[in-house]
């Protein structure tokens, strides 16, 4: 179910990509053009293009249809990361499960065997220290 989810976000943010570029278009004024070569020709151009940008960005934001757009991308990821996590989460809690059987089945023992590294050793957390001189 989840990769209908993210089939779903990827459909809706391509549809948004497309109407933000159509804002964009309706921005830029193609008949205006400059005298080529000129460094301060391309400054202007370069400044009226990101002018133009930030309208049509602007616009898009204001655009009803981009809002519901935004609106349901956002329910959507939601939904799938939601859907994500629980697979995952499922996923885990199995392997634990499982890790937990065969652990069990294998020692009889969840406690460790063998001798403890720390006995008898000057790092032995289990040993009181504090006040011996």
């Amino acid at each position: 179910m989840s990769q209908d989810q993210w089939a779903d976000v990827k459909s809706k943010v391509e549809g948004l990509g497309l109407k933000l570029k159509l804002h964009l278009q309706q921005e830029v004024d193609e008949d205006d053009e400059r005298e080529p070569g000129s460094t301060r020709a391309a400054m202007e151009d370069l400044g009226e293009r990101l002018e133009d940008a930030f309208e049509a960005f602007g616009n898009a934001a204001r655009d009803p249809a981009v809002q519901a757009d935004i609106k349901e991308i956002g329910l959507l990821l939601r939904d799938a990361l939601n859907d994500t996590m629980s697979q995952a989460g499922e996923r885990m809690r199995a392997a634990a499960d499982s890790a937990g059987r065969s652990d069990a089945g294998s020692s009889g023992s969840p406690e460790p065997s063998g001798p403890s590294p720390f006995k008898d050793s000057p790092d032995d957390p289990t040993q009181d220290t504090v006040g011996e001189g």
